[in-house]
């Protein structure tokens, strides 16, 4: 199984921005990290066309009448753990 390699980035944040992040981090109680990475695939789907992203153009490639569960895209670690743990 491949694993992403995450490497970090330092950002500097002025005090509303701080702020900002506080709030977002105690309303939906996940980390800075993952509303920056939100942040940044927002931003993404706003201004790099779907059509020349090769990410995005896998959505839909199975079809409606695919079999695959309909939570793939919040349980892929997961699926891809017990696949990865069946060979």
């Amino acid at each position: 199984m491949v694993i992403a390699e995450k490497k970090p980035v330092q950002v500097y944040l002025d005090r509303i921005y701080q702020a900002r992040l506080s709030l977002l981090v105690s309303r939906l109680g996940i980390s800075q990290a993952e509303i920056l990475r939100r942040g940044l695939d927002a931003l993404a789907r706003d201004v790099i066309p779907p059509e020349s992203d090769s990410a995005m153009q896998l959505i839909g490639l199975l079809g409606e009448d695919s079999d695959s569960p309909g939570n793939m895209s919040v349980e892929h670690d997961r699926y891809v753990l017990e696949e990865s743990s069946n060979d």
